[in-house]
């Protein structure tokens, strides 16, 4: 909490990951504000394909992703630990090409002039000539998804935009999309491995900051209810809690 003429003000950190998941706002306030997580959301296994992919893509140039996109480069990100450990050694922090692996905006304001910082970590982080991009990976359907995680984009643009002090401002972010991979065949195997093609899709973003202000504010509006939501009857994690304590209520 922070003190400003007798006032007490609250600033909110928001995982610009966790954006993508915020569709009741019964779950979202449980977590946040009790860390009370209902399981059932995304696997870990998720992140494991994402840092292979990334491990695969960072050493190349967009030409390989998609012809939409300009001539770019990506970003290696380094870690807290590594680069404590150049310090050690007197070593600069970044070398080119070089942003940290956790990135944080500073104090941002909603709609309302609220407080809020954004921190996390992404995917790829693109220079081209005169702007900078987002990328993110998503193992999925052939589907556009970039509904629905245009939010945590949005969130990482604000973040390179508006870093907090220290941290390397790029600007502008002019683009945005995400690379989705889709299984495909098999086309060999082993008693240890098999070979599996991925389709590989990529589907450009447009930013919309407007609607991310938007959003944000509508999540710190529920955060200041100060009362757990109604559950939605839309909400099927909700509802299948529901279930489960009527059932143990009967066993009994």
């Amino acid at each position: 909490w922070k003190k400003r003429k007798n006032v007490k003000l609250m600033s909110y950190t928001f995982a610009p990951n966790n954006l993508n998941y915020v569709t009741c706002n019964r779950c979202f306030y449980l977590m946040y504000k009790h860390k009370i997580k209902i399981e059932g959301g995304f696997p870990a296994i998720f992140n494991d394909l994402d840092l292979k992919q990334k491990d695969f893509f960072i050493e190349k140039v967009t030409s390989v992703i998609s012809n939409d996109l300009p001539e770019g480069k990506f970003y290696k990100t380094v870690t807290q630990e590594e680069r404590k450990k150049r310090k050690k050694e007197t070593k600069s922090e970044f070398n080119e090409m070089e942003i940290p692996a956790l990135i944080k905006s500073k104090e941002l304001n909603d709609k309302n002039n609220r407080k809020f910082v954004l921190k996390g970590k992404p995917d790829l982080v693109v220079k081209f000539e005169n702007d900078y991009g987002i990328l993110d990976f998503k193992t999925t359907s052939q589907e556009d998804k970039t509904d629905k995680y245009k939010y945590q984009l949005e969130a990482y643009a604000q973040i390179f935009e508006f870093p907090e002090e220290g941290a390397p401002k790029l600007f502008p972010i002019s683009h945005m999309g995400l690379i989705q991979f889709s299984p495909d065949e098999i086309i060999n195997s082993d008693l240890e491995y098999i070979t599996q093609k991925m389709k590989m899709n990529y589907y450009p973003l447009k930013r919309d900051t407007d609607g991310f202000y938007a959003f944000i504010t509508r999540l710190i509006d529920v955060l200041e209810m100060n009362r757990v939501p109604e559950k939605s009857s839309k909400c099927k994690k909700c509802n299948d809690v529901d279930r489960y304590l009527e059932i143990k209520k009967n066993e009994k």
